[in-house]
Parts: structure tokens; sequence; C-alpha cells
């Protein structure tokens, strides 16, 4: 799917998975497209032409196009990777590669990687957005850098916001992540647009815009794959999940996760468990 923020588009397709086996190779190859590696387990090395970039848990590693690399695991604490292939459009020249830490996400990843094999289009277009959302939080330091050059601009960096950058942008930026923060509390228009300090009304036609999809269906829907963590990846009850999420009763959350899902939270529980 294709998604756009102000003049970039990106376009995601799925989250691929290596599992973390002992001493796992990977020959050399490169990609047409951009591809996101996060390394949630173990380590490994990353063999580029010009050297090599050692892989460790917590870190996350961005490939241009067109580079050439090869993967290797350890032997005693072998690595595991999600990666995600992705294009951009819009830019004026490409990214460089990222190689930074990131906060652990395993639960997250592991949890969209089953969604994506188990769930109906609408669900997997909510599944991929995150993915989107998850690569923009990454390259949008680096696409701001960029830019900021561009204009000659030496004193900005890659956490400042260079003055012209667009308005619509960071507003959509702004509230995915007050969405991200406050998701749980299923905040209302007025309070995500108060925090973006415009109008519920501009917010709702930037947002629309630009994530193809209302706030509303998209903050349901982010609640909706955090409820599916917890009921994939903890032991709490589902009484306990639905007060976490501030619906009130069993009965009620459970009829709300019907409407993602087409069954009822024990029902998808019990079925990934066997799965």
């Amino acid at each position: 799917m294709r998604v756009a923020f102000d003049q970039i588009e990106l376009e995601v397709n799925h989250l691929g998975y290596v599992a973390p086996k002992p001493g796992w190779y990977i020959a050399p190859h490169s990609h047409q497209q951009y591809e996101m590696h996060f390394i949630t387990r173990g380590k490994g090395i990353n063999k580029l032409k010009e050297g090599q970039a050692e892989f460790y848990r917590n870190v996350v590693y961005m490939a241009p196009p067109g580079e050439v690399h090869e993967q290797f695991s350890d032997l005693s604490d072998p690595m595991e990777i999600f990666f995600i292939p992705f294009s951009i459009s819009g830019l004026h020249k490409d990214l460089p590669r990222i190689y930074a830490p990131f906060p652990l996400i395993h639960n997250e990843l592991l949890t969209i990687r089953q969604l994506q094999e188990h769930v109906g289009a609408l669900n997997l277009f909510h599944v991929q957005i995150r993915l989107i959302e998850l690569i923009w939080s990454i390259i949008s330091p680096q696409i701001e850098l960029q830019r900021a050059r561009e204009l000659g601009d030496s004193a900005s960096t890659s956490s400042q916001i260079p003055s012209v950058y667009t308005s619509s942008q960071q507003i959509v930026e702004k509230a995915l992540l007050y969405i991200h923060n406050h998701k749980l509390a299923n905040p209302a228009i007025e309070e995500i647009a108060a925090a973006c300090h415009i109008s519920s009304r501009q917010l709702s036609r930037v947002f629309s815009k630009s994530m193809h999809s209302t706030i509303h269906e998209f903050i349901q829907h982010e609640r909706y794959l955090w409820a599916c963590r917890e009921l994939l990846q903890t032991n709490k009850a589902i009484a306990e999940i639905s007060d976490e999420l501030h619906l009130g009763s069993k009965p009620y959350f459970s009829s709300w996760f019907k409407s993602f899902a087409l069954k009822s939270p024990s029902q998808f529980r019990k079925e990934q468990e066997r799965n």
C-alpha cells in the first residue's frame, strides 16, 4: 500500500522474518527497494563491500537500493531479524544507509507478522499503516536533514525541523505521536486537535488526506492491534485488557473486538495459540 506524507510517498507490502537459528547465512545480494532491518534478538554481521557492521539486539538498519550485503548470524547468540522492503518517491536523491539504536519492539513486530498471515484485507490495511509509521519514524529525520542541507541551513540538524517544513506533515506526525501515546484512553478528535494546535476540522482533513483513514478509524485499529498483542503476548485476563482500553465491560469489549477480527477475543487467542 502507498501513503503520502507531504510530497513523499511510501509504499510497503509486507513484514518479513528471519528466525534466530545458529549460524544462518544469507549470500551477497542487493535490492531494488530500500529495506529496513529490525534486529530483535542475538547478534551477527552485515558485511558490505567497504567493510562490515555488527548487528545487535535493538538496532535498526536501513539498506538503500542497490546496496550489496551478506549477513551472518552468531553461532552462540543467534540473530533474529524482521525486515520491511519499501519504496520512496518524491525525494531529490536517495537516502543514505541508516544504522542506529532502536527501542525494543519485538512483541509488536511478532504480532504484526501473525496478523498479516491470519487477517482479512481490511485489517491488513491497518497493519501496513503501522509498518509505514515505523518506517517514517526512522527515515523522517534523514529527510528533514536532507531538506535542510538543500536549503543551505547549516545550523539545522536531524533533530530539528526546518522553518519551511510543510505544516501538514508536522500536523500528521504530532497526531500520530499523540494517538500512539494515548490510544488506550480512546482520545477524542478535539483532544488530538488541541495537542496539534489546530481545529478539529483541519486535523480531520489533513489526516484523512495523508493516511487514507479517518482519525476515529485509525485510533480504533491502533487499539485493536494493541489488544491483539496483549492477547497473543501476555496472559492477561480478557476483562483486564478490556479495562485497560476503557471499554467498560467484557461483553462490550468482545463485541468491539469481533467487529474487527470477526471472532471473539477468546476465540482469537485460542486459534493463534494453535497456530
